[in-house]
C-alpha cells in the first residue's frame, strides 16, 4: 500500500461527499462491462468513510480472482480520489 500512497496527488482540498460518491460510482460502473462479459457483476452498496462496500454477483461469487478484481478497483479509486480507501465485499442479507 505504501506505493499507492507515494503516488497520491498532493491535494489539500477534500472532495465533497456528493462528488466522492460520484467518483466511486463512476469507477465501479466503468468496471461492470468487463465483469459482465465474464458472467459476473458488481454493485456499490455503501460508502462508509474510507470503506467502499461492494456486492459481487454472478460468476464473481466464489471466483478465485475476486480478490484481484477488488484490488484493481481499490487502486483505481485511490488514483481517482487521491486518498487511500478499502474496497470490501458486502455480505448478502
Amino acid at each position: 500500500m505504501s506505493s499507492d500512497l507515494a503516488t497520491l496527488p498532493d491535494t489539500t482540498a477534500r472532495l465533497s461527499d456528493t462528488e466522492r460518491h460520484r467518483v466511486v460510482s463512476n469507477v465501479i460502473q466503468g468496471m461492470r462491462a468487463g465483469l459482465q462479459a465474464d458472467g459476473g457483476d458488481i454493485t456499490l452498496v455503501a460508502i462508509d468513510g474510507d470503506k467502499i462496500r461492494v456486492r459481487l454477483s454472478g460468476a464473481c461469487v466464489g471466483c478465485g480472482s475476486a480478490g484481484l478484481t477488488l484490488g484493481g478497483i481499490r487502486r483505481q479509486l485511490v488514483q481517482e480520489l487521491g486518498e487511500p480507501v478499502l474496497v470490501v465485499p458486502a455480505t448478502f442479507d
